[in-house]
C-alpha cells in the first residue's frame, strides 16, 4: 500500500530530491507550493501540488489532512531581519505543527529539517554533544532551533516528531558552495587564517537518505553528516581537485580583517539578507562544526565520501553551465 508524503520546501535543493527519492521509493508525493515556485520538476514526478504558504495553516491543514508523514523542510536561509527569519523558520514550523494537530486524518510524524546551525559551533576540541545546551551564534540559528520547540508541538497530539540537524549541505543544484567551485576554478581560495578549524558537511543524497529512513526511525533528535570532521583547508583543496585536478592557492584572510568586514558590512546596511556580516564571519571562525553523530547510523549506514561527493558536485555544475 502506497504512502503519502507531504513535503513543504519541495520545489527547492534538498526538498526536490528528497521528492524524488520518495517517488522512487514508491511514495505518493503531496507537495506545498507557492503560487509563484517552479514546480516543473513535481510534475514531472507526478507529484500532487497544493498551494500555499507557511502562513496559511488552513491550506496546511487541507495538505496534511491523509498524509502519513510530513517532511518539513520550508526555511529561510537568508533574510533581511532576525523577525524574518522567526517568522518564515520558527512561527512557520508552528503553524505546520498546529495544521497538523487540526488534520482530520492526523499524520503519523512529523519529520523536521534543522541545522547544525541550530545548536551552535563545537567547543573545547571536541564534537558537540546532542545533550548540551544549544549556543547558536546567528539569527538563522536562534530561529531554527525556536523551530524545533515549535516542531515539538505535534507531540501532545499523538503525532511523533524525528528532528534532523545538518551540516552544510552540498550537491547538485546547490548554489552556497558554488562561489567556493568557480574561485578554486580561478586556483584561488580564501582561507581564514589563525588555529585549525574543522567542519561536518554531508551530500544531497546522504541527507534525502537519511530523511526518508527518519519516516521510520525511532523518534528524537539527531545530527546527520559524513562522519569526518574536514579541516576547512583540506575541504577547500578537495574542491580544488574536483575543479582542477589540482589544490587551489590559498589566500590567508586574518580573523581580524574578516570580523571587521562583517562589522563594516552590517553599519552599512550591505549583509544581503544575512549572506555576510559579523554574525556570519564569527560562525566561520568558530573552532569546529561538528556534532555528536550518536543515533545517525540507523538513518544514514553509509556515507559518500568527500572526494566523490565533490566530483559529482562539480560534474553537475559543469552539465548546467554553472562552472
Amino acid at each position: 500500500m502506497s504512502r503519502t508524503a507531504l513535503i513543504t520546501g519541495a520545489s527547492g535543493f534538498v526538498g526536490g530530491h528528497l521528492a524524488e527519492r520518495l517517488a522512487r521509493g514508491g511514495w505518493a508525493v503531496r507537495a506545498l507550493v507557492r503560487a509563484s515556485s517552479n514546480t516543473t520538476r513535481l510534475r514531472e514526478l507526478g507529484a500532487e501540488l497544493r498551494t500555499g504558504s507557511l502562513s496559511d495553516v488552513d491550506a496546511i491543514t487541507a495538505a496534511a489532512d491523509g498524509a502519513d508523514c510530513v517532511f518539513h523542510l520550508a526555511a529561510l536561509t537568508v533574510a533581511p531581519s532576525e523577525a524574518e527569519f522567526r517568522r518564515a523558520n520558527a512561527e512557520g514550523t508552528r503553524n505546520v505543527a498546529r495544521a497538523m494537530a487540526r488534520a482530520g486524518t492526523r499524520p503519523r510524524r512529523l519529520v523536521y529539517l534543522s541545522s547544525y546551525a541550530a545548536c551552535g559551533p563545537a567547543a573545547g576540541g571536541r564534537a558537540r554533544r546532542m545533550d548540551e545546551t544549544p549556543a547558536p551564534l546567528t539569527a538563522y540559528g536562534r530561529s531554527k532551533l525556536e523551530g524545533e520547540a515549535a516542531a515539538r508541538e505535534v507531540e501532545p497530539a499523538g503525532i511523533e516528531l524525528v528532528v534532523l540537524r545538518a551540516p552544510a549541505v552540498y550537491g547538485p543544484g546547490d548554489r552556497a558552495f558554488l562561489p567556493v567551485f568557480r574561485m578554486a576554478k580561478m586556483a584561488l581560495a580564501p582561507v581564514p587564517t589563525g588555529p585549525e578549524r574543522r567542519v561536518h558537511v554531508i551530500y544531497v543524497h546522504d541527507l534525502v537518505t537519511a530523511l526518508a529512513n527518519a519516516a521510520a526511525s525511532p523518534a528524537g533528535t539527531f545530527a546527520v553528516a559524513e562522519p569526518v570532521a574536514h579541516p576547512y583547508p583540506a575541504l577547500v583543496d578537495q574542491i580544488g581537485r574536483a575543479v582542477r585536478g589540482k589544490n587551489p592557492l590559498h589566500l590567508p584572510v586574518p580573523a581580524g580583517i574578516l570580523r571587521g568586514a562583517g562589522a563594516l558590512v552590517d553599519r552599512l546596511g550591505l549583509g544581503g539578507g544575512g549572506v555576510f556580516g559579523r554574525e556570519k564571519a564569527d560562525e566561520m571562525l568558530a573552532e569546529a562544526w561538528v556534532c555528536d553523530l550518536t543515533g545517525a547510523d540507523a538513518l544514514l549506514p553509509a556515507a559518500t565520501p568527500l572526494e566523490t561527493g565533490m566530483a559529482e558536485t562539480a560534474r553537475w555544475y559543469r552539465t548546467q553551465g554553472w562552472l
